[in-house]
């Protein structure tokens, strides 16, 4: 059985929880005519950070680790090379995540622990200052990273109708440029998920994030008009595709059923439906998220080269 969806239901809700210039951006986003064509193209794009990372699902949850992970690029692109207490040290890292409450210093000792252990960074001391030991980022890891800046410009594309791939190829450094200015965001106070506790619910969890994508999405159907229907889907196979443990992912779903994001408790029948509430969450969501790195993107397309702030 499907029902019709009507993904401004909620608006009202939505735009209570932040200022008027940042709904207003959300939803002019949201607003793009294929807008639903980037949010499809999104669906699996953080797979490589968040499915099959046991070690790190028990130092830091999914939500907050894509964070650091913008944040420890950031400190090693914004490295002054006069100042060797700059860029991307265990010490720079904990103060960053001590300062936005992302993660303790003993799970950002951990975290980084796990990115050298898993050949994501190197140690390399200074040449300036030998007491001074800075992490870089492997070739292995800045070509996932690499990766996941392309597929945010694909989706982009595909919701706006814009060319950052094609513009990305005769300006390599528009991925880098565009994560600095977001995380410079974040740093200022840009709150990417407070204002969707139904998202965080799942994505506060191990495997939760690429579960509630590939619910809502596979919930919809139509594109001028709209329309919500249950998914089916075996909890076993999900953890084993998205990362998490079947009994994590069950639970996951039973509470969110008790906060009105599920229509019904899931059972053993396989199927999940996610309530209105959840899938325009989602979907304004993810209209944030995209639109974000799109103004941070066409910022650094503006400023060109001459105007890089990585180093």
């Amino acid at each position: 059985m499907s029902d019709c969806l009507d993904i401004r239901k909620h608006d009202a809700l939505f735009a209570s929880r932040m200022p008027e210039a940042e709904w207003n951006r959300i939803v002019a986003f949201r607003n793009l005519p294929r807008f639903l064509d980037g949010v499809r193209r999104h669906e699996g794009v953080m797979q490589p950070f968040f499915a099959y990372n046991l070690i790190l699902n028990k130092v830091v949850a999914e939500v907050w680790r894509f964070q650091i992970l913008v944040f420890t690029l950031y400190l090693h692109a914004t490295r002054d090379p006069g100042d060797p207490r700059s860029g991307l040290t265990v010490a720079n890292l904990q103060r960053v995540c001590r300062q936005l409450g992302l993660a303790s210093p003993g799970r950002v000792s951990a975290f980084l622990n796990v990115m050298k252990l898993g050949g994501y960074l190197t140690p390399v001391r200074s040449k300036l200052d030998s007491r001074v030991v800075h992490l870089e980022p492997t070739g292995r890891f800045m070509a996932i990273v690499e990766e996941w800046n392309d597929n945010i410009f694909a989706s982009v594309d595909a919701a706006a109708g814009s060319n950052l791939l094609e513009i990305r190829r005769d300006f390599p450094e528009l991925g880098r440029e565009m994560r600095i200015r977001g995380a410079q965001g974040l740093l200022a106070g840009w709150q990417p998920i407070d204002p969707f506790p139904e998202v965080l619910h799942f994505a506060a969890s191990d495997g939760g994030w690429l579960l509630m994508e590939h619910v809502a999405l596979a919930s919809i159907t139509g594109d001028a008009e709209l329309r919500r229907s249950a998914v089916e889907l075996s909890i076993r196979s999900a953890a084993g595709r998205f990362g998490g443990s079947r009994s994590n992912l069950l639970r996951l779903l039973a509470s969110g059923h008790e906060q009105g994001l599920l229509d019904e408790p899931p059972g053993r029948t396989g199927q999940i439906r996610f309530s209105d509430l959840m899938i325009c969450s989602f979907l304004t969501f993810m209209a944030s998220f995209l639109g974000y790195f799109q103004m941070h993107a066409q910022a650094a397309i503006d400023a060109g080269p001459q105007g890089m702030i990585g180093g």
